[in-house]
């Protein structure tokens, strides 16, 4: 087993944005219409790509197909193969309750179904994920499953904890992916960066650091107090064999650990310096958000499959 874990500072989200972009992202969606000419937009705008097929818009057993025709060749190159069909399906859309829909993938090289769940919608209380893809063409080890689970209440009172509050039982971001050959399980923690410093005033040893701890502890308490917008979240990742093959994977594991180890802790900080810079640059406000999506919609290309 191999069990991989890194520490990193990211710049806070501010709650009250988050939830009323995701309430305004469902309006745009809600505000949609469908027809014999397909889907279309509160304006009047086709949504290119995007039919339904069956049910009633956004209703539980709705059912839609996205086309994705091939996008155009580059100069120089041979035309693309169609692409594959995704199919997409409603489960429960109550935005008060709950919102869950299915995507279904079948292609020459993916076959599969992603499924996604969003707890109070209108102010997004958890997110449920669950897959299964496979390679038509492919054998036993070409399969993979998985699943993820955000509990966003569980964040934000990690995030809003008063200095000194012990952690949660359970980590508020968890997923498991399962291989033929292994296991990989993620959990990831949150709380404020200001808590992490105030923590390490209080354990610095007492010879010839109390004021560097008394100014550590104020430091941290300053800022948790005057919620400067950060937050030490701690990523980690364990790695199993199964069955059989847990003594090779293990032994694979034990070789390739300080490369392994060092190409994680890499990945984890380039992600929390992407995060940093989009933030700090400054978050879109609700309304342009909602033009850019709007546009990015209209706009979509049919042979781009876009984001899922």
């Amino acid at each position: 087993m191999a069990r991989l874990h890194h520490t990193v500072t990211v710049a806070a989200l501010d709650r009250s944005w988050f939830e009323e972009c995701a309430a305004l992202l469902l309006d745009v969606v809600e505000s949609t219409r469908t027809g014999p000419g397909g889907t279309l937009l509160d304006g009047g705008e086709p949504v290119p790509g995007v039919r339904l097929v069956r049910g009633r818009h956004l209703r539980a057993g709705a059912r839609y197909t996205v086309t994705q025709d091939p996008a155009p060749p580059a100069p120089g190159r041979a035309p693309q193969a169609p692409a594959g069909t995704l199919t997409v399906g409603i489960r429960e859309w109550r935005r008060s309750t709950a919102i869950a829909v299915e995507q279904r993938v079948a292609s020459a090289d993916a076959a599969g179904r992603v499924t996604l769940r969003i707890r109070t919608p209108d102010r997004p209380s958890g997110l449920e994920a669950a897959c299964t893809l496979r390679n038509p063409a492919g054998g036993f080890l070409q399969r993979i499953s998985g699943r993820a689970r955000c509990d966003l209440a569980a964040w934000w009172a990690a995030v809003a904890a008063p200095p000194g509050a012990l952690p949660a039982a359970r980590p508020p971001l968890s997923a498991r992916a399962r291989h033929p050959l292994g296991r990989a399980d993620l959990s990831i923690t949150v709380r404020p960066a200001g808590d992490a410093a105030r923590r390490a005033g209080a354990e610095a040893p007492e010879a010839g650091a109390r004021k560097a701890g008394k100014d550590a502890r104020e430091a941290g308490a300053e800022a948790w107090e005057a919620g400067v917008g950060a937050w030490e979240v701690g990523v980690l990742v364990t790695v199993r064999g199964r069955a059989l093959l847990r003594p090779p994977a293990a032994l694979a594991l034990l070789l390739f650990r300080i490369p392994l180890k060092r190409a994680f802790r890499q990945g984890i900080d380039e992600a929390a310096a992407r995060w940093n810079e989009v933030v700090d640059a400054g978050l879109p406000s609700p309304g342009e958000l909602r033009a850019e999506f709007t546009e990015a919609v209209v706009t979509r290309n049919p042979g781009d499959p876009g984001p899922g």
